[in-house]
């Protein structure tokens, strides 16, 4: 779940451990111990972390009729729909395996897995900064925030929780 206040900005690793290298991971979407809760019916895997911008990469997993409360982002987003439905409330067009996204920052909407979506819906998404979370959607005032820096936080947890090995986050961290 999102922070609502903030403590510190720092991914927990000295400048000797933090590679600039160019790096793969590997996701495995079979491998129930990997995926991070988020939301009532929502997971992700992450696949970056980036200390810079604050933003972060991960793949997104929904059942259909779960949702992402309202948010916007304060840099772009990239998204490519891998399996199931999806969509943002305030618009009407759903994304289906193979759809590609581009969000420009500062647009405020409710991510929705369509009821009707055959599978739970898988995505990747390339986030370029922060997400700040309203209290409700039209109108709303700040709720808490969400970054790379959180999102590494709530990885760590879930690793040790689950029994993983933390330092395989680390590796993620450029």
């Amino acid at each position: 779940m999102p922070i609502a206040t903030f403590s510190s900005f720092t991914d927990g690793l000295n400048h000797d451990q933090r590679s600039r290298d160019h790096f793969i991971t590997n996701i495995n979407l079979e491998d129930d111990r990997l995926w991070v809760p988020y939301a009532e019916g929502v997971w992700f895997q992450p696949c970056h972390f980036n200390v810079t911008s604050g933003g972060f990469s991960v793949v997104l997993k929904g059942l259909p009729g779960s949702r992402i409360g309202t948010h916007y982002h304060v840099g772009t987003v990239h998204g490519y729909t891998l399996r199931g439905f999806w969509r943002y409330l305030e618009h009407d067009w759903v994304a289906k395996p193979g759809t590609f996204i581009y969000e420009p920052a500062g647009e405020a909407h409710t991510l929705v897995i369509t009821e009707d979506s055959p599978e739970p819906m898988v995505a990747l998404f390339v986030v370029g900064g922060g997400l700040i979370y309203l209290d409700k959607p039209l109108d709303g005032c700040f709720a808490a925030y969400e970054d790379g820096f959180s999102i590494l936080e709530l990885c760590r947890k879930h690793y040790r929780q689950a029994g993983l090995d933390v330092r395989q986050l680390d590796l993620l961290v450029r």
